[in-house]
């Protein structure tokens, strides 16, 4: 006599609409079995074929003969449940199937309290509360921890790579063929073997929760060898936590480090993030043979209009210019607040490697008259009768090789022409050895 297959190893047979209703049963019941077939008449043939505990059926409008489907299911069925879960447009439909072999019916989406009660197996929360005290995840082997290392400076980084990293750990972990992260609307994925012919996303799925937030998901496919127990929900439980902590203390980092790089009142990068990417520029540079530039501009006479019209005034003529330049601007240029009312804006060269002799960059010409427009078509409300037309800016320009090898000499060369701009008259740009433009 054959021994009866225990409840883990009796599978939930789930029939068509498997998109949808695969994720929220393997939600809801895992580590149960969970195998699934794509239409009824497959159903019929798949019911007898394996021990099986339920049987859940999504509703397929384009079959004309609902009933007999659902007859035929529950004529092989026997004893087992089988649940029809439809939209709640179709309710009506789930109604008639009931005298037509279904055991029950359910609205999608479908939460585990119907699902507990109509197919009788216990969700996951029903068996949490049987294992969470006495299971003990098993502890982490040399490799898990080696790639748990791995993960941490990517994250710290803000790698792109780091969700497929995450996956790849829960694969070792859990000795399992597949897994994805999804992690604040991004994902990552991790394959030790081709995985073609898994129903279903993943066969444990466990959510990953900060505070009273769902912000994100765990799902594994199927294990190498043999399946999962307890122990390994257990352990991908855990994962959870640590992914969740890890990515709170990731994105705290990055805020941090955002801040520390950026101008509290404008918004822009400051100087310090400012001399970062002007050393990484010129480094490029010389590699590629490339043209930098760095523009030094204040607002003439900026003192006069905080003495007359108030700080406020003042802080709403530096955020307005510094978006003003912003606006105008091509990619990759970068705009930062230096201190007070100056400004420093590096400009990568638009007509790529440089050539004895070459002129100053015609594009950041272009860029400048651009901006002079924009700021004098520009309202700033605070300043009464100044509000348009008035404000003007003066600046410095210098380029990279010619003026200046380094940062703090492209800086000063640029500040010096600022200088020489003022002298002239202000509401000019003076460009290191051709004046002004």
């Amino acid at each position: 006599m054959t021994p009866a297959a225990s409840p883990i190893e009796s599978r939930l047979l789930v029939v068509a609409d498997l998109q949808r209703l695969g994720p929220v049963v393997a939600d809801c019941f895992a580590p149960q079995r969970i195998d699934g077939v794509h239409s009824y008449l497959e159903a019929v043939a798949e019911i007898p074929r394996s021990p099986t505990r339920a049987v859940l059926v999504g509703h397929d409008p384009a079959c004309r003969k609902l009933e007999a489907a659902l007859a035929a299911m529950k004529s092989v069925a026997g004893e087992i449940p089988v649940v029809f879960c439809c939209e709640p447009a179709y309710e009506q439909v789930g109604r008639r199937l009931l005298g037509h072999g279904a055991d029950d019916y359910i609205i999608f989406p479908p939460d585990s309290v119907d699902l507990e009660r109509s197919l009788r197996i216990p969700s996951r929360r029903t068996q949490r509360r049987w294992t969470d005290a006495p299971v003990v995840a098993p502890v982490p082997s040399v490799e898990e921890i080696a790639r748990l290392a791995d993960v941490l400076p990517m994250l710290a980084e803000g790698s792109p790579a780091v969700l497929d990293a995450m996956a790849s750990l829960i694969c070792t972990a859990l000795n399992a063929e597949s897994a994805t992260v999804a992690l604040s609307g991004r994902t990552g994925h991790a394959a030790i073997t081709p995985n073609d012919a898994g129903t279903f996303d993943g066969i444990l799925v466990e959510p990953i929760v900060l505070g009273d937030e769902r912000i994100g998901q765990i799902r594994v496919g199927p294990r190498r060898s043999g399946g999962y127990s307890h122990e390994d929900t257990a352990k991908l439980r855990h994962y959870a936590v640590l992914f969740a902590r890890m990515h709170d203390a990731g994105r705290r980092s990055e805020t941090w480090r955002r801040l520390s790089n950026t101008d509290d009142l404008t918004g822009l990068p400051n100087r310090r993030q400012l001399l970062d990417f002007l050393n990484r520029s010129l480094a490029d540079a010389r590699d590629s043979r490339s043209t930098v530039t760095a523009l030094v501009f204040d607002i003439d006479d900026f003192k006069r209009y905080n003495d007359t019209y108030g700080h406020d005034a003042g802080d709403e003529i530096l955020r307005d210019v510094g978006q003003l330049f912003v606006n105008c601007c091509r990619k990759g240029d970068m705009v930062a607040r230096y201190g007070g009312d100056e400004f420093v804006v590096v400009f990568w060269s638009p007509e790529g490697p440089r050539v004895a002799g070459s002129q100053h960059p015609e594009g950041i010409v272009t860029v400048l008259q651009r901006f002079r427009e924009a700021l004098r078509k520009h309202a700033f409300p605070r300043l009464g009768p100044e509000a348009v037309g008035h404000l003007t800016i003066s600046g410095g320009l210098a380029h990279f090789p010619w003026q200046a090898q380094s940062t703090e000499q492209l800086i000063e060369a640029a500040d010096a022409a600022l200088l020489s701009a003022k002298q002239a008259g202000k509401n000019r740009f003076w460009v290191v050895g051709s004046g002004s433009v």
